[in-house]
């Protein structure tokens, strides 16, 4: 099935701790070309999201946004710092031992004092998150992939009725080009007596013009060629693969063909043909861009 390269998608993943936002956007390019913009201190997930991706596309310009909210920023694990109140306690009755300072270290005053209790944050757990990431890349793919969709589906509609242009174009060349051996025959005939003025002129040397004409001017082999072309392009639109570069190859080789048939053309009516044939062609290959 042909696939558009251009498209969106959005996913949204959220935890207790995370909430994780991937937006994805996507346009023609010849090659795949992936850019991330995701925040510094996440970076280390940019190599996995990155292999996740070239799962799904082959081609195209390809534009990631990565937004991470993280909760963890309000949890605090308090930790009771045992050898500071153990100081504190011995220091405290070493004091009133010396000095015989009356009353007791409780547990009010206690907690006052620094560094009784050590806080720190919890810690990121970088697989979690890398597989929040995948989950929320997966579903903007999805949304993406669904619009790359939609506009493949419109373009193969405009690619069969434009093989179709191509394949009447094809037709008429082929039902023309006979008649241009037997037009030359008549100019030639006719240029002859004008030259001769009514002298009888060996008709084997004409007709060995005439031969040498016909060969020069023969276009079969380009219109099976094309014929065979066409079918091809129209073949691949059915692949369930990416199709792009297949279908720029054989625009090139129609392209190819019609200007060989252009080259040896001394008709009006072929090189007319020729010129629409052409022109629709390069209407086609300008939407083949937008094909993976």
């Amino acid at each position: 099935m042909a696939l558009s390269m251009t498209g969106y998608g959005r996913g949204v993943k959220s935890t207790a701790d995370y909430c994780i936002t991937i937006d994805i956007k996507s346009v023609n390019h010849r090659y795949l070309d992936i850019n991330f913009r995701i925040p510094k201190n996440y970076a280390y997930l940019e190599d996995k999201l990155r292999r996740d991706l070239t799962q799904f596309v082959s081609r195209g310009k390809i534009d990631v946004s990565v937004n991470i909210e993280s909760f963890l920023d309000n949890r605090i694990q308090i930790n009771l710092n045992h050898s500071v109140v153990a100081a504190y306690l011995s220091s405290a009755a070493e004091l009133k031992g010396m000095y015989a300072v009356p009353g007791e270290l409780d547990l009010q005053t206690l907690v006052k004092l620094p560094e009784v209790f050590e806080l720190t944050p919890v810690e990121e757990d970088q697989e979690t998150v890398s597989q929040i990431a995948s989950e929320a890349l997966n579903e903007a793919m999805n949304a993406l992939l669904a619009m790359r969709r939609r506009e493949g589906e419109k373009l193969v509609e405009d690619f069969i009725q434009r093989i179709g242009s191509l394949s009447h174009l094809r037709q008429r060349l082929a039902q023309w080009a006979p008649s241009v051996v037997e037009l030359y025959r008549e100019r030639l005939t006719k240029r002859i007596q004008e030259l001769t003025g009514g002298i009888e002129v060996d008709p084997n040397r004409i007709a060995v013009e005439i031969a040498l004409f016909a060969d020069r001017s023969d276009i079969n082999e380009e219109l099976v060629r094309i014929e065979s072309h066409l079918q091809q392009f129209t073949h691949a639109l059915n692949l369930d693969e990416p199709i792009g570069r297949k279908l720029d190859f054989l625009i090139q080789e129609l392209n190819r063909e019609i200007n060989t048939i252009g080259s040896k053309a001394n008709d009006l009516q072929i090189s007319q043909i020729v010129i629409e044939f052409k022109a629709e062609l390069e209407k086609l290959r300008e939407q083949v861009q937008n094909i993976e």
